[in-house]
């Protein structure tokens, strides 16, 4: 796996994916009950923008950067920069976290995170990044395995994060058949799981598998900054959540049209769908 994630922190991509984390950790934490985050393919956990890989493909730039001093933007992109603003004390854009620092930041005393990274440079980097905590677990060990070997979670209450590098031409089947079977051991857990918009048929047909293998209601949000081609540089994303939390739909309905617009290259667009 030679994906680096520092290449792209902080893209429109990680706009939506961590607007959508961060309301999902917001929602299991309205129960008093603790939960379980497993994050498959974590990363380094903390982005130097400043840094060679951001600087060499600063897409950061169209991404947090055009939101960065938005003065009033929807209350999902506001939680969303808050988190982020919780990194960057001083008030300027340096450091942007990845999904497993953002979780820290949101555990409870009894809640437990579970950051898997098999890339050794990356995991290291992951070790360094979050805090030293008995209920932060970072694993050094497939994030497909761990499908297998950590759900369900003792907290028996969580969310699943599945983020693949998609760096193999097959990676998107290969996740919606993880997915399936981690539904059996798992079946009432949160799944938000990201994927690159490039080709709308080969992400219906993911979902169609996903939903045959279990999966009873799935909230799917695409966005996107200029026209999707199946080559070429990224300007899509898309993520289907799995047993959604509620209030999702309506938040991401306002905004979905607002990141459209706020971050677009050219033709930008969103879809929402729920079924």
């Amino acid at each position: 796996m030679n994906y680096r994630h520092a290449f792209h922190a902080g893209n429109h991509a990680d706009v939506l994916k961590h607007a959508v984390l961060l309301f999902c950790l917001d929602s299991l934490k309205r129960k008093e009950t603790p939960f379980a985050v497993l994050d498959t393919h974590a990363g380094r956990g903390l982005y130097d923008l400043a840094g060679d890989e951001a600087q060499r493909s600063p897409e950061w730039q169209d991404g947090v950067s055009r939101l960065w001093s938005w003065p009033e933007p929807p209350p999902l992109v506001a939680r969303y920069l808050d988190a982020v603003r919780s990194f960057n004390q001083d008030g300027a854009l340096r450091t942007y976290p990845g999904s497993p620092a953002l979780v820290t930041t949101q555990l409870r005393a009894d809640d437990v995170l579970m950051a898997c990274e098999l890339h050794p440079e990356e995991h290291a980097a992951l070790r360094r990044s979050l805090p030293r905590q008995a209920n932060v677990q970072v694993h050094a060990r497939d994030g497909w395995e761990a499908l297998s070997a950590l759900l369900p979670p003792p907290q028996r209450r969580g969310l699943v994060l599945i983020d693949p590098p998609y760096e193999a031409p097959d990676e998107l089947n290969i996740s919606a058949r993880a997915i399936g079977g981690a539904l059996k051991r798992f079946g009432h857990g949160t799944y938000l799981w990201w994927r690159p918009l490039k080709d709308e048929r080969l992400l219906t047909a993911a979902d169609d598998e996903v939903r045959a293998q279990g999966a009873k209601e799935i909230l799917r949000a695409d966005l996107w900054t200029a026209s999707p081609t199946r080559e070429g540089r990224l300007v899509g994303s898309s993520v289907a959540l799995i047993n959604p939390p509620f209030g999702l739909n309506a938040a991401l309905q306002e905004a979905l049209p607002f990141l459209a617009e706020a971050l677009t290259k050219g033709q930008s667009g969103w879809r929402l769908s729920q079924n």
